[in-house]
């Protein structure tokens, strides 16, 4: 098959790859052979979905369509979606998770976001009914940590929440504390080494995450952001122009508020932001796992040198750690009221806007809306049916100076792991068109 075929030019490539230095390696895969339309086609198609969203009463229809191209092997981007239940039919999670220092923290919370988002919202409503004088919620004993979370954080910021933001940021602060502060002290408590990779493993590799909240019925996405992905909202304006509508703010060092943030909370520590990275090691600013960042030195001068000599190379304490936790997981929320002209919202890690811009993404998706969302005759067409491999084939087919060829995906297609790495990240995209027809 196509596939295979692609797999066997890789692995040729390796062999030429590996013993070469940094710099004719890079040389090198600029001379590698081409992969063929037909190989290109089937990595681009390998892991594309699609599907719509029926409503119920008082919703609307939406169309689903997800892909992803992985560059590390295993890839260490998940995606996650699900219908919420509690207290709404019409609201639907669509998330994305970009893994760093390996797959398995991203991987948790692909498998526990939803769930727990659903026990927040149910909670919340519980705490809702108690403040009304309806009844008196009996909560099992698994939910008492996000009760005391959710009251934390309106003592802290006021009652008024809405309660999809609250839920969203109760969830993001449990789920982290769970992998990071709850697994250490469970390891501690069992103190079995043959379950160190499975407590610990999530906790020593981290992820950025973005929670898309659409709710049909009540027009409205919340967005909660921790790290570096992007929501981009599709606007078509009445002159039938599109503009780009960012729906979450990047947090890295780029970001002013973050690096104030960061003078805030560790005063005096000019080595905070370093090389444009916290401490001089990771990008994002906000992010899941990542306990070099979080847990007390005891304990990572505790278990640290075993987790290492069990492979996982990032168990190790950065330079100047001397305040922590210096990376939190709590999220930036973005609430939006949607409107006849908010066409889809674009969803993606990180490796998708190293290509393309802002403007380049919804340029591209509104390229796929067109030929799909035509009136009378088609006209338009476009060479994929899937909106999210479109605008992926459109981000691989870009090079550095915004030249697109067909030559130039054919060539990064054929870069094996791990050195593909040094020429574009896992891209892994969902679209939610709304209003679907």
């Amino acid at each position: 098959t196509a596939l295979e075929s692609v797999a066997t030019k890789r692995s040729d490539a390796l062999k030429k790859l590996d013993n070469l230095t940094k710099k004719e390696r890079r040389e090198e895969a600029q001379r590698l052979g081409l992969l063929t339309e037909e190989e290109v086609n089937a990595v681009l198609h390998a892991k594309e979905n699609s599907w719509f969203i029926e409503p119920v009463a008082g919703g609307s229809r939406l169309r689903v369509d997800t892909n992803q191209v992985s560059s590390n092997d295993p890839i260490e981007d998940y995606l996650a979606w699900t219908t919420l239940s509690s207290n709404a039919t019409n609201r639907h999670m669509f998330s994305v998770f970009d893994g760093h220092a390996g797959y398995m923290c991203a991987e948790q919370l692909a498998a526990r976001m939803g769930p727990m988002l659903d026990k927040s919202l149910e909670v919340i409503a519980q705490l809702a009914d108690l403040k009304k004088g309806v009844k008196k919620p009996e909560f099992e004993a698994d939910d008492k940590a996000l009760v005391k979370t959710i009251r934390q954080i309106e003592r802290e910021a006021g009652l008024n929440w809405d309660h999809v933001p609250l839920a969203l940021t109760a969830t993001f602060i449990n789920m982290d504390y769970e992998l990071v502060t709850g697994a250490l002290a469970e390891f501690r408590k069992q103190q079995q080494l043959m379950r160190m990779d499975e407590l610990l493993g999530p906790s020593v590799s981290g992820s950025c995450g973005l929670v898309a909240v659409v709710d049909t019925e009540a027009k409205e996405v919340v967005v909660a952001n921790t790290g570096d992905s992007r929501a981009l909202l599709g606007v078509r304006l009445k002159n039938g122009t599109w503009k780009a509508v960012r729906l979450s703010q990047d947090q890295t060092a780029d970001n002013a508020n973050e690096l104030a943030r960061m003078a805030r909370e560790h005063p005096g520590e000019n080595s905070v932001i370093h090389r444009g990275r916290v401490l001089g090691g990771l990008m994002p600013t906000r992010a899941f796992g990542d306990c070099r960042y979080k847990w007390p030195l005891e304990a990572q001068q505790d278990l640290f040198p075993i987790l290492y000599s069990r492979g996982h190379r990032y168990a190790t304490t950065p330079p100047n750690y001397v305040t922590p936790p210096y990376v939190t997981a709590r999220p930036v929320i973005v609430k939006h009221m949607l409107s006849d002209d908010d066409k889809f919202i674009v969803i993606a890690s990180d490796g998708l806007y190293d290509q393309l811009s802002d403007a380049e993404v919804i340029g591209s998706v509104s390229q796929w809306y067109e030929a799909h969302n035509q009136k009378g005759a088609s006209t338009l067409t476009t060479e994929d049916d899937n909106a999210a491999t479109h605008l992926i084939r459109a981000a691989l087919s870009t090079d550095q100076s915004g030249r697109r060829s067909d030559t130039y995906i054919r060539r990064l297609l054929a870069i094996p792991p791990p050195h593909s790495r040094r020429f574009r990240d896992d891209i892994s995209v969902t679209i939610v068109t709304l209003n679907a027809k």
